[in-house]
C-alpha cells in the first residue's frame, strides 16, 4: 500500500477513514465505542479507533507490514470478499502442491481443495521412478525428470538426487565464471567448462557405470603424470640473451624468430585448414603483411623457420596457437625436436627482465618496420647507437627490396618489427648478411606509444 493512500475500515454504524502518512497518526471518523490501536510496522503508523460490532471483521493485515490486537473473545478474522474462503483454499492448496514438487514428493489433498487449485497451480514435473546417480555437476546423461541446475550442470529430480549431484570431489566444481560477467556469458562459460571436462570424461564411462568421487581434474592430473617425460623445456630469456651477446661478440650470424597466430594461420591456409576458414579466423593477416596466403609465401615462411637459429613458439594451447603449431610443422616436414625453442614472447621477456638495453649498448643497431622512426628516436634517447632506420615493409612480397636496402647499412644487430615478413627477414639478414637479427614484433609499438618503458 502506498504511503498516503486512504484505508477504509468498516465497523459500527459509520464508515471510518484512516490515512497512513510517514510517521503521523490519523484518527477515524465516526463515533467509536472504544479504542483499540492497529499499528503499521512499516514506514507509517495507522491508529484506528473503535471496536467493531459483533460479527464484523477487522481490516486486512499483511504479514510484515502491520499487526492488529483484538479484545479478548473478539473475532479477528481477515476481511475478505464473499469469495475469500474459496480463494484461501486455492492458495493453500497451491502452496502445498508447490512444496511437494520442490521436495520430490506427492502430497494428497482433499478433492474439494484440489479441484479449484488445479486450475491455478502448475502441474509438477514428472518424477524419475529410479533416479540415476549422476557425477558431480551433471556429468553424463541426465535422467528422466532431471532439470538444469541454475548454477550449471544437470541435477536429477528429487531431493536425494540433488544431494548426489553435489557429492564427490570438490575439484568437480567448474571454476567460477569471471566476476561481473553478464548472464548469457556466464551460462556459456559454465557450459564450455562442462563440455571440455566432465562431458569428455563421460564419453569413456561404460553404460550403467559411474566413476564416484573422481573429477575430470583428477583424471587430467593422473594422465599428465604419464606424459610428463614428453615435456620440452624452452630456453629462458637469460639463455637467449647470452646467445645474442655471444654472437655479437664473435661477429657471427644469429636469427631469433617468433611464431604467433599470424604465422601459424598463414602456414595453415589450404594445408591443414580450408583457406576460407583461415580468412574468417584471421581477418588481420593483410595488416600483418599477408594479403593472401599463397604456396610461395607458405614455402618461404616454412624455410625460414627451419633455418632459424632460435624459434619462439607459443605457450598457449589455444586452437590457433599450439593447436596449429605441430600440425603445420608435420605438414611442412619440420622436425620441431631439432629446433632450438624459446617462447614466442621472448621479445617481451627480454624487455621485462631488463636484458634488452644491455644487449644493445655499445652495438650498432638497425631498426626496421613501420615504427622505425619512433623506435630509433627512443633508442637514441637512451644512448643506443642507431645507425639506420628502414620504414614500413609492404608485405611478404617486399622482403627482397628490404633485404637489399638493409645490406647498404652498417650494423651489428637488426630489430625487425614487420609482422609475418619479419620471420623471413630475420632469417635472410642472418643467413645472407651475416648479422644478428631479432624479431621485435609489437614491442616496438608499445615502447613508442609509451605503454611500456625502456
Amino acid at each position: 500500500m502506498c504511503s498516503g493512500a486512504p484505508v477504509h475500515v468498516k465497523g459500527g454504524n459509520a464508515m471510518r477513514v484512516a490515512k497512513r502518512t510517514g510517521h503521523t497518526e490519523a484518527k477515524a471518523t465516526g463515533k467509536p465505542r472504544g479504542t483499540r490501536p492497529a499499528a503499521f510496522q512499516g514506514q507509517g503508523v495507522l491508529m484506528v479507533t473503535g471496536t467493531p460490532e459483533a460479527g464484523t471483521r477487522r481490516a486486512a493485515v499483511k504479514p510484515g507490514h502491520r499487526t492488529a490486537r483484538a479484545p479478548a473473545g473478539a473475532r479477528t478474522a481477515v476481511a475478505r470478499k464473499p469469495a475469500g474462503r474459496k480463494a484461501a483454499a486455492r492458495r493453500r492448496s497451491a502452496g502445498r502442491r508447490g512444496h511437494a514438487a520442490a521436495h520430490g514428493r506427492r502430497r494428497v489433498v482433499p478433492r474439494r481443495a484440489l479441484r479449484p487449485a488445479a486450475r491455478r497451480a502448475p502441474v509438477p514435473a514428472p518424477q524419475a521412478s529410479t533416479p540415476k546417480a549422476v557425477p558431480a555437476r551433471g556429468a553424463g546423461t541426465a535422467p528422466l525428470g532431471a532439470t538444469h541446475h541454475p548454477n550449471g550442470g544437470v541435477a536429477p529430480a528429487g531431493q536425494a538426487g540433488a544431494a548426489a549431484a553435489h557429492a564427490g570431489s570438490a575439484k568437480a566444481l567448474p571454476p567460477a565464471e569471471p566476476a561481473g560477467a553478464p548472464g548469457g556469458y556466464a551460462e556459456g562459460y559454465r557450459d564450455g567448462v562442462f563440455a571440455g571436462g566432465e562431458a569428455l570424461v563421460a564419453q569413456h564411462i561404460p553404460p550403467d557405470h559411474i566413476l564416484p568421487a573422481v573429477a575430470a581434474a583428477d583424471l587430467i592430473a593422473a594422465g599428465f603424470r604419464q606424459y610428463a617425460p614428453s615435456l620440452t623445456r624452452l630456453a629462458s630469456p637469460h639463455e637467449v640473451a647470452d646467445q645474442i651477446r655471444g654472437a655479437l661478440d664473435a661477429q657471427r650470424p644469429l636469427s631469433v624468430v617468433r611464431l604467433g597466430d599470424g604465422e601459424l594461420l598463414t602456414l595453415a591456409a589450404d594445408t591443414v585448414l580450408p583457406g576460407e576458414q583461415v580468412q574468417e579466423l584471421a581477418p588481420f593477416l593483410p595488416y600483418a603483411g599477408v594479403p593472401r596466403s599463397v604456396p610461395e609465401i607458405r614455402a618461404a615462411l616454412a624455410e625460414a623457420i627451419q633455418g632459424a637459429d632460435w624459434v619462439g613458439v607459443p605457450i598457449s594451447r589455444a586452437p590457433t596457437f599450439q593447436g596449429l603449431l605441430f600440425p603445420v610443422m608435420r605438414h611442412f616436414g619440420i622436425d620441431w625436436s631439432r629446433l632450438k625453442l624459446t617462447s614466442s614472447t621472448i621479445n617481451y621477456s627480454l624487455h621485462q627482465t631488463g636484458l634488452l638495453l644491455p644487449i644493445l649498448q655499445g652495438r650498432r643497431v638497425l631498426v626496421i618496420g613501420s615504427q622505425a622512426s619512433g623506435l630509433g628516436a627512443l633508442l637514441l634517447s637512451h644512448g643506443i647507437h642507431v645507425t639506420g632506420m628502414i620504414g614500413s615493409v609492404a608485405g611478404v612480397m617486399d622482403v627482397p627490396r628490404v633485404v637489399q636496402e638493409t645490406a647498404a647499412h652498417s650494423f651489428d644487430i637488426a630489430l625487425v618489427a614487420a609482422g609475418v615478413p619479419a620471420v623471413i627477414l630475420c632469417r635472410r639478414i642472418a643467413g645472407e648478411l651475416g648479422r644478428v637479427a631479432l624479431d621485435f614484433g609489437h614491442l616496438a609499438d608499445k615502447l613508442v606509444t609509451g605503454e611500456l618503458h625502456l
